[in-house]
């Protein structure tokens, strides 16, 4: 593992504040008893906040790795562990709300990963034709 030290300062950080997210926004859980629509709101409001999170954090640390790696899933297998943690021991008994909540938390951190991982290799890609630029400029003015 050539950059070891960027990982665990990205899952660290990654995982602090995705424990916060959840301690923060665990009050929404209790309502999704309410109604179907309520219930998918709340689950659709989780999904989109951990794909966001997780999309961004991927597409960070892909674009300085110095070389392919997939370490980006672990990364986000990492970040959803607090909030599936949260919800499962937080539930009296896991009912379909808490099923449907962890379902959506599953698959919106399978998305962020493919395209938070999609678009860091994008910009990993323009980070290195910027750095290529700059060393030829550079070079050109030694001559």
């Amino acid at each position: 593992m050539q950059d070891g030290a960027r990982f665990f300062a990205y899952t660290t950080w990654a995982l602090m504040i995705s424990v916060a997210i959840i301690i923060f926004t665990h009050r929404f859980i209790q309502y999704m008893d309410e109604s179907i629509w309520v219930a998918l709101l709340i689950v659709f409001g989780f999904g989109l906040i951990y794909f966001n999170f997780i999309y961004s954090v991927i597409k960070r640390y892909i674009r300085k790795v110095p070389a392919p790696t997939n370490l980006h899933i672990v990364l986000a297998v990492l970040i959803l562990v607090p909030p599936v943690v949260w919800v499962i021991t937080s539930a009296n008994s896991i009912s379909q709300n808490e099923l449907l909540l962890i379902l959506f938390l599953a698959l919106s951190g399978v998305l962020g990963t493919i395209y938070g991982n999609r678009a860091g290799i994008k910009a990993r890609y323009e980070y290195i034709q910027k750095l290529k630029q700059l060393q030829k400029e550079k070079f050109s003015l030694k001559k």
